[in-house]
């Protein structure tokens, strides 16, 4: 599979169901961070967006990336809803960098 089968390959199964409403985060993700301070997050292969939507409604700066334009723009729409403040990025992790370096990948 080529990088862009691969790409249609996800947006074709996220487009094939309907947005998450509520997407949980990683239950290790929680146990490992809830008692640490909030920095930079990086959440690659973010999906539907549990990490993101965890760690960034709890002051974390968080950079979320999947190769799903669809996962992607889901995830940016529910962040509107909720006030969170993700930073959802489309695209393969090689073809951006953050602009500061993360304490934390999801």
């Amino acid at each position: 599979m080529n990088a862009t089968d691969a790409d249609t390959f996800w947006d074709d199964l996220y487009a094939a169901r309907p947005p998450a409403a509520d997407p949980r985060p990683n239950v290790r993700l929680t146990e490992v961070v809830a008692s640490l301070p909030p920095g930079d997050a990086l959440d690659l292969g973010c999906g539907a967006g549990g990490d993101a939507l965890w760690l960034a409604g709890r002051g974390w700066r968080v950079t979320a990336a999947d190769l799903s334009a669809v996962a992607v723009e889901r995830l940016a729409a529910l962040a509107r809803t909720r006030g969170a403040r993700p930073h959802p990025r489309p695209g393969r992790a090689r073809r951006r960098r953050p602009a500061r370096p993360a304490r934390i990948l999801s």
